[in-house]
């Protein structure tokens, strides 16, 4: 005669499967979670590197460009990124607002600041972005480091990496980097070591936090502040 289980041998099998699921799904989920954002940020990167490099060999190189300004219209912020980026970029759409590019908010939730979805979004002079991979972004002109002896052309560069898809969370899949167009590079915004469980502490150091993957190798370190 052959061994069969019995129903509550079953059902007792089948609960502890469950709370080990449960145990582990979140972990996993996580994991898989940074690593498919890690690897989205470093290809977003390297497009705005490349796309930085074509547009110099054919406009010369980028400390020669126009200079942009804060108080700079949304026309001449819209030429200037028709002229420069867009010829080397896929773009699929421009946008005037963020609600042109799908968008139900007009502004980011941050890692310091997770409820609040108000923080540095696509400001109403500057043109938005959405790429054929879903991609959106923004460049809008940052010269506020810059001074009479030592003045800087630097533009903020603003990645979402999955448009306005949730979680829209500046430090999860929004993240900001500085083009500095005097020497032709794209560094991370801030210092990275803002951008840790110990160290982050409002909105601003979550601005770093491109900054921080970048330095650790485009990974998300054990000291990162997901979802803290």
């Amino acid at each position: 005669m052959k061994k069969a289980f019995t129903l509550a041998e079953v059902l007792i099998t089948l609960g502890i499967l469950g709370i080990v699921i449960a145990m582990t799904l979140p972990a996993l989920v996580t994991n898989y979670q940074k690593k498919q954002f890690s690897a989205q940020l470093k290809k977003a990167y390297s497009t705005f590197s490349q796309a930085l490099m074509m547009s110099q060999e054919f406009n010369g190189p980028s400390y020669t460009w126009w200079t942009l300004e804060p108080s700079s219209t949304y026309k001449e912020n819209l030429k200037y990124f028709e002229l420069y980026w867009k010829p080397y970029l896929n773009v699929l759409q421009i946008c005037e607002k963020m609600k042109d590019c799908g968008y139900k908010i007009t502004g980011y939730a941050s890692v310091a600041d997770l409820k609040n979805y108000k923080w540095y979004g696509q400001n109403n002079n500057i043109p938005g972005f959405i790429f054929g991979d879903g991609t959106y972004a923004y460049i809008r002109p940052y010269n506020g480091n810059s001074t009479a002896d030592n003045p800087q052309k630097l533009q903020l560069l603003s990645i979402d990496l999955n448009g306005p898809k949730n979680p829209n969370i500046i430090g999860i899949d929004v993240f900001q980097f500085m083009i500095n167009t005097d020497k032709g590079v794209i560094t991370g915004f801030g210092e990275g070591h803002f951008c840790t469980i110990d160290m982050i502490d409002d909105v601003e150091d979550s601005r770093s936090c491109g900054s921080k993957v970048m330095s650790d190798g485009w990974e998300f370190a054990p000291d990162y502040p997901w979802y803290r």
